[in-house]
C-alpha cells in the first residue's frame, strides 16, 4: 500500500511539472545590479549566483562577498532573488551526478573560507561557481565541470565599467583570459538536467 502511495504521489509531482528537490541540486539565481548585473553582463547570461541545495533542503551553502562560504536558509535564497514577471523568485534548479555524502564533505571543509573578491584562480578564497567547481568531482577527484577563460567584457567587446573600477579599488590588474567559471557557463553544462519547480 505504501508503495503505491508513493506511485501516486511522484506521479502526481509529475502531472503537475514539479520534481522532488535533491540534495546537491545547484540553484541558480538572478540578482539584481552592481556585481551581479556586471557578473550577467560579461558571462552573456541571465544567472550571476549559484548554490548548492543542503542535506535538508531547507538550507543551501554558497559563497557570497562580505561572508564568504556559508550555508543559509533556502528561504533566504530565494528572497535575496530577482523576481520574475509573475513576483516569483527567479531561481532555476539542475541536478548534477553527485556523490552526495562527498560533496557535503567537501562544501563543509571550506566552510568560512573568504570570498574571492578579485576571482583569481588557485587561492584560498572561493567564488561561488568556484566552490561547486571545486566540490564536485567524480571518483578520481577530477572535476566534474570544467573551467574556462574568465571574461569581464560584455557582447560590445569593451571591458564592463564595473569590473574597471572594482579592479581599480582592488589595485589588481582584470585577470581578462586566467581560468575560472561562472554561473552561466555552468547552467549548461551537459552533464546538468533542469528540474521544473514552482516557488
Amino acid at each position: 500500500m505504501q508503495k503505491v502511495r508513493l506511485l501516486v504521489f511522484l506521479f502526481l509531482l509529475a502531472a503537475c511539472g514539479r520534481e522532488p528537490l535533491r540534495p546537491g541540486d545547484l540553484l541558480f539565481q538572478v540578482g539584481e545590479g552592481g556585481m551581479s548585473g556586471a557578473i550577467e553582463a560579461s558571462t552573456g547570461g541571465v544567472y550571476s549566483h549559484v548554490g548548492i541545495l543542503g542535506e535538508t533542503l531547507e538550507d543551501v551553502w554558497e559563497a557570497v562577498p562580505g561572508a564568504g562560504v556559508r550555508h543559509v536558509s533556502l528561504q533566504r535564497f530565494l528572497d535575496e532573488s530577482a523576481r520574475d514577471a509573475e513576483g516569483k523568485p527567479y531561481v532555476r534548479v539542475f541536478r548534477a551526478p553527485c556523490d552526495w555524502p562527498d560533496v557535503l564533505k567537501r562544501v563543509q571543509a571550506l566552510e568560512g573560507r573568504p570570498y574571492d573578491v578579485a576571482f583569481l584562480p588557485g587561492d584560498a578564497s572561493l567564488y561561488c561557481s568556484e566552490l561547486v567547481y571545486e566540490c564536485y568531482r567524480d571518483s578520481s577527484g577530477a572535476p566534474l565541470f570544467s573551467s574556462i577563460p574568465m571574461t569581464f567584457k560584455g557582447p560590445d567587446g569593451a571591458t564592463v565599467p564595473y569590473w574597471t573600477a572594482h579592479y581599480d579599488s582592488l589595485g589588481v590588474a582584470i585577470p581578462e583570459g586566467a581560468p575560472g567559471t561562472n554561473p552561466n557557463d555552468l547552467s549548461h553544462s551537459p552533464i546538468l538536467a533542469p528540474v521544473p519547480v514552482q516557488w
